[in-house]
C-alpha cells in the first residue's frame, strides 16, 4: 500500500467521478483506475460500487475513508511541523556539561549568545559526569554536551586543552612546592571523582602505568565537592583549575609528568539533524572558542 494510492482513493471518494478526480490529481484516468484496482486487490474488498453512470462508496470504502482521512491528516501535520522546525528561529536548546565548566565557561557562552542573538532561544541545563551526559544526549534530554571524553556514536569536536593540577591543603607538606612529578603523589590519600567521570578513567590509567593502585579516601561526583574534601585536609586531588580553587585553603601544583592535560569536546548525536536553534548555539560555541584561542585561551 503506497501513500499515493491513499491520496488517489481519498480524492476519488470525495468526488465520486473518475475523470474529475484524475484531472484534480493531474494523472490519467487509466492510471487512477489501475491504482484503485490494485488497492482493492490488496485489501481484498471492493471500495466502490460502479454502474454505467456513476460510482459510490461501498460500506468497506466508507469505513476505510475515515482511517485514510485520519492518516493523511496526521502526515500533513507532520510535514507542517518539520517545516516549522526547519525554519524555527526560537525554541529550547538543552546543553549538558561536566561540572568544571559550570562556573566560568557555560555562563559566558550563554550570556554572549543572548547578546548576539535576539531570537527567543531559551536554554535548559544538565550538569553530570561524562557517562550521564552521553546517556542524556542519546535519550534526547539535551541537544549538545561538553565533556572531557568522546563516544563512538557521537560527533565530537575538540575545543581546547585543559591542564590538570595536583591540589593539596595549604598546610600539606607538598604545599611547599610549586610543581611535582606524579610519582611523588601516588601513595598519598586521594580524593578521586566518581567512576563515571572521564577524569577518573584517565587517572586510573595513570596509576596502572605506575603499576600501583590509588589510596582513595572519597569519591565525589564533581570538582567543587572534591575541593571541599581537600580543603578539609582529607586527601589530595588531581583537578582542572576551576574558579573555587582560589577561594579555598588549598594550593595548586603543576604536574611535571607528561600527559596531565585533557581535551574538552563539544558533542552531538551523529544520527540527528540539528534544528536551527541548536545549530546556532553549536556554531556560536565553536566561534567563541576559536576567538578565545586566538587571544591565548
Amino acid at each position: 500500500m503506497k501513500l499515493l494510492q491513499l491520496k488517489y482513493f481519498q480524492t476519488l471518494a470525495r468526488m465520486l467521478h473518475y475523470t474529475k478526480a484524475a484531472e484534480a490529481l493531474h494523472i490519467s484516468q487509466p492510471s487512477l483506475s489501475y491504482s484503485i484496482t490494485e488497492l482493492e486487490k490488496e485489501l481484498k474488498v471492493p471500495l466502490f460500487h460502479r454502474d454505467k453512470k456513476k460510482i459510490f462508496l461501498s460500506p468497506y470504502g466508507e469505513c476505510f475513508l475515515d482511517y485514510v482521512d485520519q492518516a493523511l491528516n496526521i502526515l500533513d501535520k507532520g510535514v507542517d511541523h518539520v517545516h516549522a522546525m526547519k525554519n524555527a528561529t526560537s525554541g529550547v536548546v538543552g546543553i549538558g556539561y561536566i561540572y568544571s565548566l559550570s562556573t566560568d565557561f557555560i555562563p559566558k557562552i550563554v550570556d554572549g549568545f543572548k547578546k548576539e542573538n535576539p531570537d527567543n532561544i531559551k536554554f535548559k541545563y544538565l550538569q553530570d559526569l561524562h557517562s550521564g551526559l552521553v546517556k542524556a544526549l542519546k535519550e534526547e534530554q539535551v541537544d549538545l554536551i561538553l565533556s572531557a571524553d568522546t563516544d563512538p556514536s557521537l560527533v565530537s569536536v575538540p575545543l581546547w586543552k585543559q591542564e590538570l593540577y595536583v591540589i593539596v591543603h595549604k598546610d600539606h607538606p607538598l604545599a611547599k612546592k610549586n610543581e611535582v612529578e606524579f610519582a611523588d603523589i601516588i601513595h598519598e590519600p586521594f580524593v578521586m571523582l566518581d567512576e563515571g567521570s572521564a577524569l577518573r578513567r584517565m587517572l586510573n590509567k595513570k596509576f596502572e602505568e605506575f603499576q600501583t593502585a590509588p589510596n582513595i579516601v572519597s569519591e565525589p561526583k564533581e570538582c567543587a565537592a572534591a575541593l571541599q574534601y581537600v580543603a578539609h585536609d582529607d586527601g589530595i586531588a588531581v583537578l582542572p583549575d576551576i574558579h573555587q580553587t582560589s577561594l579555598m585553603p588549598v594550593k595548586k601544583l603543576k604536574i611535571l609528568t607528561p600527559g596531565f592535560v585533557r581535551t574538552i569536546y563539544l558533542s552531538w548525536k551523529s544520527d540527528t539533524t540539528l534544528i536551527p536553534p541548536v545549530q546556532k548555539v553549536r556554531n556560536y560555541i565553536l566561534k567563541y572558542v576559536i576567538a578565545r584561542t586566538d587571544k591565548g585561551m
